[in-house]
């Protein structure tokens, strides 16, 4: 069933409560029916996860002008969010830079925070970033504390070189897992083929993105990353889940950039 299908069963179903005889207790169907249409209410979990290897070093200065406006972008739209970021390196492969905020209390993220250096430790990162997005979802059901979508975000410009706790397998098993749980996935990766190595990591090419290491690529990667992420917090949570393995939507602007510069 696509989107549409889904959106117009929905709103069949409000015809007929709309109908219902006198006496019949409507509330609770129509209380549900909200809860799936009304995306203001359903929260969602960013978790940001960016390479800070030296290869990053020509570009740094672009990748914090552009995840600041990702920031700015997402803090003018309605609706629940709060954002994780993590940044990687060999030196540390899971730094905390921000955790748990409200998308519209992110301070900007500076030169004095994000610098590169050193190796590309991906699947550490990323396996650690699967561990702690699992541990903050037990700790919320626990609580009784409102779902959240999770979507993690990779921006890479490099292979992985340098991880010592996670393999391969293990992490492409963990990405396919919680995929199968309704998380979305998304890569951004420059200097590689990323839909090799996205591929390898369990994710799907309507997921992937490329863009080249110049900061005119940068900042077209950011605005295609925030586009995308300002319409997956728009849709209701059924659709969010129908178009988990379609994240950018068939548009890719950092890719159609690269290929009208070649033209």
């Amino acid at each position: 069933m696509t989107t549409t299908d889904t959106q117009t069963f929905l709103d069949g179903l409000r015809t007929q409560l709309s109908n219902a005889p006198d006496g019949v207790d409507t509330a609770t169907i129509e209380a549900a029916i909200n809860a799936l249409t009304n995306s203001e209410e359903e929260r969602v979990k960013i978790w940001f996860l960016l390479d800070r290897s030296g290869s990053m070093q020509p570009v740094a200065g672009d990748v914090v002008g552009g995840f600041n406006q990702f920031v700015a972008d997402q803090a003018a739209k309605p609706g629940k969010a709060r954002l994780t970021a993590v940044q990687f390196d060999s030196d540390n492969p899971f730094e905390i830079i921000l955790d748990r905020s409200r998308i519209d209390r992110v301070p900007e993220l500076t030169s004095a925070v994000y610098w590169a250096r050193s190796m590309t430790p991906l699947y550490d990162a990323l396996g650690m970033l699967i561990e702690r997005a699992d541990r903050r979802i037990k700790r919320r059901v626990k609580e009784n504390r409102p779902a959240e979508d999770q979507l993690v975000v990779v921006f890479t410009d490099g292979l992985e070189n340098a991880s010592r706790k996670f393999n391969l397998r293990q992490v492409f098993d963990m990405v396919r897992d919680r995929m199968d749980q309704d998380w979305t996935f998304v890569f951004m990766g420059a200097n590689q083929d990323s839909y090799a190595e996205g591929g390898h990591i369990g994710l799907v090419d309507g997921n992937i993105q490329d863009y080249a290491a110049t900061p005119e690529s940068v900042a077209a990667a950011f605005d295609s990353m925030s586009r995308a992420t300002r319409e997956y917090r728009g849709k209701p949570r059924f659709s969010r889940v129908a178009d988990k393995e379609r994240f950018f939507g068939g548009l890719k602007e950092a890719e159609e950039a690269l290929r009208n510069k070649k033209s």
